[in-house]
């Protein structure tokens, strides 16, 4: 399982932290996106529904459009806020 957590910000600043897990299931790569509350837990309510790919890169890759679309930026946490990059 992948898994990285991901911060949008607005123009106005305001920032929300996601994380983001891409894993495989039943033969394709399948990713799922949690909004992260003030103590970095994930919130119940589902974000986005899941996204499919044939590879881990391309089921990242559309859940990252989808969050590109409703912030006017998103990064990768910089290491020690929280990244749980895994392979």
């Amino acid at each position: 399982m992948f898994r990285e957590i991901l911060i949008g910000r607005n123009a106005d600043g305001a920032e929300t932290r996601y994380r983001l897990e891409v894993f495989e299931e039943a033969g394709r790569w399948t990713s799922v996106l949690a909004r992260l509350d003030e103590s970095g837990e994930p919130e119940s309510a589902a974000v986005t529904p899941r996204f499919y790919g044939l590879t881990r890169e391309q089921a990242r890759r559309r859940m990252l459009t989808v969050l590109e679309n409703q912030h006017e930026e998103v990064v990768i946490a910089p290491s020690g806020t929280g990244n749980l990059n895994s392979h």
